[in-house]
């Protein structure tokens, strides 16, 4: 059975270990580098955070929120809406040795929080082609033989 489009997005967006996060600061926008930590049951990206960090106060001003995920040839855009929680169930569910090196008061130091994500949609851009295929792809629509390479799968995911 076909890999439906929704099971598509978790699977990859599971194997992602940085994305940058885009909020809105006043008029302009700011994206940083963070590590996800995924909630398929729920349906949302997890990340530690500092409840006292700038992205805690853009995303109380303003909920929506992208999420732009590359590796290699996979490439997934994600827009959603954000909350911040200081539960201590959910802190210890995205704890590991990296959110450690960046909440050096521990699990336990009251300005940690979870930068909780919740998709509404997303778009993937996956390189299905070998390195040889893509070359005679982009050869095709260099000399005119099709108005573009095809060598990407993308697909357009309702959450």
């Amino acid at each position: 059975m076909p890999e439906s489009a929704n099971e598509k997005f978790w699977d990859m967006i599971g194997d992602f270990q940085t994305c940058m996060v885009t909020t809105r600061d006043g008029g302009k926008l700011r994206a940083r580098p963070m590590a996800p930590k995924i909630s398929r049951e729920r349906g949302e990206i997890l990340f530690v955070t500092d409840r006292n960090s700038h992205k805690v106060d853009e995303v109380s001003a303003d909920d929506q929120v992208a999420c732009s995920f590359v590796e290699k040839n996979e490439y997934v855009a994600v827009s959603g809406t954000a909350s911040v929680t200081t539960d201590r169930a959910r802190i210890e569910e995205v704890w590991d040795p990296q959110a450690e090196a960046w909440m050096p008061g521990g699990k336990d130091d009251p300005n940690t929080a979870v930068l909780v994500i919740r998709p509404s949609q997303a778009e993937i851009w996956d390189v299905t082609s070998n390195k040889i295929t893509q070359a005679w792809e982009f050869a095709k629509a260099y000399v005119g033989d099709k108005p573009r390479p095809d060598t990407t799968e993308n697909v357009k995911v309702k959450l």
